[in-house]
């Protein structure tokens, strides 16, 4: 099985948590789906079903960040694992492929917000806690991601974390390789934990991709341990796997009616377990990877960033217009998968080619300072190559 192929099964990962997101936010356009999510008590009937059970893992939107942070910190790693990884070059090409996208769905943020406004008589926690004017500052403010972001467009508070993560990936692979890969992923869950309940965004968020980090550094003992369950039993054991990790993942909604308001300290270590579960299931288990490899799904991977770039002004947009609150969904969906589509061809892939010109151009650069005895970089940042060169968003 080549590195290749196993990538392709985490695009495919990847393409189905921004569906899910997608999902997540027209949902929550519904004010009983919305109520949990602001610690309001949920309806019995269908409402409760989708947010205690199973089901909800059809639109575990803030699982899907989470799952989003520690792919990222999996990728970049296997990425600069290769023979041809400098960070002379990588640095440049990073802020290009995450920044023009941004400023562009911030500008397309802008258009959609004045051209249909954020006004309606909604019962919504969620969308009346949008807000409903998108000034100049607070575009600014998106723009830079470093500093925080307005919320105006929601998705974009990631990105401040995927920003600072990607400025600091040489620091983690320092660390990285310094300690055991079990101990790097208990760290980061326990530091995680302790961020979430001192409310403090950076330790909460940023060990999250040192969790993707550490799953790097033990990619080859991972995959040789995976390779010995083949057979019926390794079937069945993958399937357990999938199953457990998958209700771990959202243990939160699971517990909730249970263990009250302590479940999220309980609950998020649960979580994230069960998303590196996922993950790991995702590369090994042969019925996974093959449903996560198929071409629909490795697409959506591909456009993944441009849909969680633009569909939530689209979202909001049409449940501020629609009569009833659940045809958001119906109207949503279709709506921004073709908004991404235009927006991957038109700005994230001509993005993605200009990081790779700035990352050839800086690689040039590099030879020649060590063409005249200036070595930017040695083979102290660079490990061995073990998967080819991926981005992500």
């Amino acid at each position: 099985m080549s590195p290749r192929f196993r990538l392709r099964s985490l695009d495919g990962l990847r393409g189905l948590a921004a569906v899910i997101v997608l999902v997540h936010h027209a949902l929550l356009v519904i004010p009983a789906l919305a109520a949990p999510y602001y610690g309001q008590t949920v309806q019995p009937g269908l409402p409760w079903l989708l947010v205690h059970t199973p089901l909800h893992l059809l639109w575990a939107g803030t699982e899907a960040v989470y799952l989003f942070f520690i792919l990222s910190g999996l990728v970049l790693t296997l990425a600069a694992r290769s023979a041809s990884f400098t960070w002379t070059s990588y640095f440049p090409s990073r802020i290009v492929r995450l920044y023009v996208p941004v400023i562009a769905a911030v500008l397309l943020a802008a258009v959609v917000i004045a051209v249909f406004p954020r006004t309606s008589d909604t019962q919504s926690a969620w969308l009346l806690a949008r807000p409903t004017a998108y000034p100049v500052r607070s575009m600014l403010t998106d723009i830079v991601l470093i500093d925080g972001v307005s919320r105006s467009v929601s998705p974009l508070w990631s990105l401040t974390w995927e920003v600072l993560f990607s400025l600091l990936l040489p620091v983690y692979i320092v660390v990285a390789r310094r300690l055991p890969v079990l101990l790097q992923i208990v760290i980061a869950i326990a530091a995680s934990t302790v961020g979430f309940m001192f409310t403090i965004g950076a330790l909460q968020y940023l060990p999250m991709f040192a969790i993707g980090v550490a799953l790097a550094s033990g990619w080859q003992r991972i995959d040789t341990a995976a390779r010995r369950l083949t057979g019926v039993w390794g079937a069945l054991a993958w399937t357990a796997v999938i199953v457990v990790a998958s209700l771990m993942t959202i243990s939160y909604w699971l517990l909730l009616p249970i263990t009250g308001g302590q479940t999220r300290m309980i609950a998020l270590p649960t979580s994230l377990v069960g998303i590196t579960m996922l993950i790991v299931a995702a590369v090994h288990a042969p019925l996974l990877r093959a449903i996560l490899s198929t071409r629909v799904l490795v697409f959506l991977g591909t456009i993944s960033f441009s849909l969680y770039l633009v569909h939530e002004p689209i979202v909001i947009a049409i449940g501020n217009m629609v009569p009833h609150a659940s045809l958001t969904l119906v109207l949503a969906a279709p709506i921004s998968l073709a908004v991404a589509v235009a927006f991957y061809y038109a700005i994230e892939r001509p993005a993605h080619r200009l990081a790779q010109r700035v990352r050839r151009a800086a690689d040039r650069d590099e030879s020649a300072f060590a063409e005249n005895g200036l070595v930017v970089s040695g083979p102290e940042a660079r490990v061995e190559a073990d998967a080819p060169r991926r981005s992500a968003p």
